[in-house]
């Protein structure tokens, strides 16, 4: 396909993800799911595209606001998507306006006929995005790494404003593709020559036994390995929330916030497919991949249960379960370089509203919780009104909980688990895992 037609495909999409307020993975499959002239490598330059401006948003915003003469903003006050695909090409991709022009004046005339198209691409070359940020550290760190305020200011004031700046810069990164090997099925090592068979090497994760990354993305769907059941797409940070429960044959385990069931799959992978999984959930459309994932692993023991968010635990569940995992839901800060379209809805009274749901989980389920078992806690985000400041809250009000140490627990099972103190905070720039907090708390 014509670059001038793939690049009018990413403005499309562009718009598709600014106006839904869904992840943008999510609308991108619903994209290609209608558009099936779209070959692979077509795919593949509007993905890398959109996902690169949607990265680079606020910075490449910034630029082209200042690249459009104002009058135009009374039509519109927005900045149309074929600016920031112009944008993000000369000043990102390191394209010239002389050889970009022609694949992109077209698509200019019928969306922006009031603007020249070749003096806004003359001038992108010359502006300087800082301009006017001054000497405040946190603004300019936020505008090169498109980053929310309130988060690097938060970051500053707790690492310091050289390590928010490299933590930043890691939250705008693409995610390397990492898998956990299914132990049901095969070792990790069988794992690896099974993939390199398939024309996919892959290295050992620096922190998860379990885990593997590709040396390139593919469609993983697609190899005979995955639809054998031998991995799961996950995270390495994500694969070592089970681990802290460190769930034992014949277990009785709760995953209070399954999901779609990849940490439950790992827990009854852990007890040798023995005992019982209770994966709850709020509702059967988030549980619902939960049993073809888990006839495709080998799993036998996990039991999706829907719970309602008003509805009480079951009774019957009471004080009964050897470990129960609250993997709360959150404002998902740690999984930016995953999703950076959430750094462009992210709001201050979302965290603050989704603190408290993640306060209301902890008492809701604390209670399944028998004498001498293991609550564990953890988020996909890195900011303490949702992390540490909640189970500081819950361990106040519930004094029969008490926190033992999580890095310490990863440690005896052999991970080089980073931090000294109660809790496990992992950071993308130190190691390169999406960012994860965690709490082990012990009921007396």
């Amino acid at each position: 396909m014509r670059k001038s037609s793939l690049i009018g495909h990413v403005a499309e999409l562009l718009d598709t993800v600014l106006a839904s307020g869904q992840p943008a993975d999510s609308v991108v499959r619903e994209f290609y799911r209608k558009r099936h002239y779209l070959g692979s490598r077509d795919r593949r330059y509007v993905s890398e595209t959109l996902f690169g401006i949607l990265r680079q948003y606020r910075l490449l915003e910034s630029i082209a606001r200042r690249a459009i003469p104002p009058q135009s903003f009374l039509r519109s006050p927005k900045v149309p998507s074929i600016a920031l695909c112009a944008t993000y090409a000369l000043r990102v991709l390191g394209e010239t306006a002389t050889d970009l022009e022609p694949d992109i004046a077209g698509l200019w005339r019928v969306v922006w006929f009031d603007v020249d198209c070749t003096a806004y691409l003359e001038s992108i070359g010359k502006i300087d995005a800082f301009e006017g940020v001054g000497s405040d550290p946190a603004k300019r760190i936020a505008l090169e790494t498109s980053m929310p305020d309130s988060i690097v200011r938060e970051w500053i004031a707790r690492f310091g404003e050289a390590e928010a700046s490299q933590l930043c810069k890691a939250s705008n990164q693409p995610a390397p593709t990492a898998i956990r090997v299914n132990s049901l099925k095969c070792t990790v090592e069988q794992c690896r020559e099974v993939l390199l068979g398939e024309g996919i090497a892959t290295e050992r994760t620096a922190l998860s036994p379990a885990g593997l990354t590709l040396d390139r993305r593919v469609n993983t769907q697609a190899l005979s390995s995955f639809r054998l059941g031998f991995f799961e797409l996950q995270d390495e940070g994500s694969q070592l929330i089970a681990m802290l429960l460190e769930p034992r044959p014949g277990w009785t385990v709760v995953d209070a916030c399954a999901g779609g069931g990849g940490k439950t799959l790992h827990l009854a992978a852990m007890m040798g497919n023995r005992g019982e999984v209770i994966a709850m959930d709020v509702g059967e459309l988030r549980l619902k991949n939960l049993a073809a994932r888990a006839v495709r692993a080998g799993v036998t023991i996990a039991r999706p249960l829907v719970v309602g968010r008003d509805d009480g635990v079951p009774e019957s569940l009471a004080a009964r379960a050897d470990a129960v995992l609250v993997d709360a839901p959150c404002s998902g800060v740690g999984t930016f370089r995953r999703n950076p379209g959430a750094k462009l809805t992210f709001s201050e009274d979302f965290v603050a509203a989704v603190s408290r749901t993640q306060r209301d989980l902890l008492d809701k389920y604390a209670c399944l919780v028998k004498p001498g078992g293991r609550l564990v806690y953890s988020t996909c985000t890195l900011l303490q009104q949702e992390n540490e400041e909640v189970v500081g809250r819950f361990v106040a009000t519930h004094p029969e909980f008490s926190f033992v140490s999580a890095p310490d627990v990863l440690r005896t099972q052999a991970v080089p688990a980073p931090g000294e103190g109660p809790f496990l905070t992992l950071l993308p720039h130190r190691t390169s895992t999406d960012g994860f907090f965690a709490s082990v708390m012990v009921r007396s």
